[in-house]
């Protein structure tokens, strides 16, 4: 009979087990190195920032970053209540390179597609609109895609600490740094052991723009259900993560310094509203999601069909619209006319 020390026991040695083999898988991982002649160039590269805001100290440091790295283009995809401060923010940087585009609501989804017919470039960079790039970054994340196998990469990412932080930021800045160092962590031994990521994060992220441009792919994309009865338009980078998977596509996690983006976290208590959004969009991929953040998902878990941000001004005026209940009447009118469901 098996006793509650045998069960003890078994998962202390599975857990530290995991530890130990991860650790050396971490030391282990190389990124794929930059070809001595290489094909693509940052002038194959199209950036795409999606955002709530059309300006703003944060969103023109993050384009400043970018254009360092001397992309093709830069597509700002805002909402039309923002267009006209993006206009603004445009003409103020004068680069030429920074394009303006708009949807009518806050959705990442449908603003990620509005700005995929805009690229001219083979590779795509969707970019979160609170990085800061490093000028080495983009000859990193496109050495594995020199390699047609290739579908995706993704990239190291750290923390950017508060100027002068208080206290509480301390508190609130290490827990965020946690999470990404262990993300990084989990990342690095992932793909060095079978190739394979929890996900590829969309703060900063590469793809073939002939993946983005399939018209398959954006109708799944843009008409995800999640059990059948919602339509879900939160995590994208989860839904493209299994879509190169699925369709043969390799991906590749760049784990270097010179590959390192900065970016923030709430350094206040919203980031517990944080790790809620983001424990949701992992209950949905998987219900045997781990045992990270134990109290957080447990409240998660009951709360799956919302997509709130709850961190982030203005970003849940729309929050409806990101997890739509499907009614059985549309249901029926989608098995006779699937091409047409979705318009609505």
């Amino acid at each position: 009979m098996v006793s509650c020390n045998h069960v003890f026991t078994f998962l202390f040695l599975y857990r530290y087990l995991r530890l130990v083999v991860n650790l050396v898988a971490f030391c282990l991982h190389r990124p794929i190195p930059q070809p001595v002649n290489p094909q693509l160039t940052s002038e194959d590269v199209t950036v795409v920032i999606p955002s709530l805001q059309g300006g703003g100290t944060e969103l023109l440091e993050t384009i400043r970053s970018i254009l360092l790295t001397r992309p093709f283009r830069i597509i700002l995809v805002t909402i039309e209540a923002e267009e006209a401060r993006a206009q603004l923010l445009a003409k103020e940087l004068d680069c030429g390179k920074l394009q303006i585009c708009s949807v009518a609501q806050p959705n990442k989804r449908r603003q990620m597609v509005r700005a995929i017919p805009e690229i001219e470039t083979q590779i795509t960079v969707f970019a979160d609109d609170d990085v800061t790039w490093p000028s080495t970054l983009l000859p990193w994340m496109l050495a594995p895609l020199e390699d047609e196998r290739y579908g995706g990469v993704g990239t190291n990412q750290r923390l950017r600490r508060a100027e002068s932080p208080n206290w509480q930021q301390r508190v609130w800045g290490y827990l965020g740094a946690l999470y990404l160092e262990r993300r990084n962590f989990d990342c690095a031994s992932c793909m060095f052991m079978d190739g394979g990521l929890p996900c590829l994060s969309g703060r900063t992220v590469a793809y073939r723009t002939s993946i983005l441009l399939d018209k398959e792919f954006t109708k799944q994309f843009t008409h995800e259900e999640w059990l059948g009865q919602y339509h879900l338009n939160a995590d994208d980078d989860n839904f493209i993560t299994r879509w190169l998977i699925s369709h043969g596509q390799k991906i590749s996690y760049q784990h270097h310094k010179q590959a390192e983006v900065l970016t923030t976290l709430e350094d206040n208590p919203k980031f517990l509203k944080q790790c809620l959004r983001w424990s949701r969009s992992n209950w949905r991929i998987s219900i045997l999601f781990g045992y990270f953040h134990g109290l957080i998902k447990g409240y998660a878990m009951v709360s799956l069909n919302v997509t709130a941000w709850g961190s982030r001004e203005g970003a849940d005026d729309d929050d409806a619209y990101r997890m739509t209940r499907l009614s059985s009447k549309f249901l029926e009118a989608c098995e006779s006319r699937s091409e047409e469901c979705y318009t609505q």
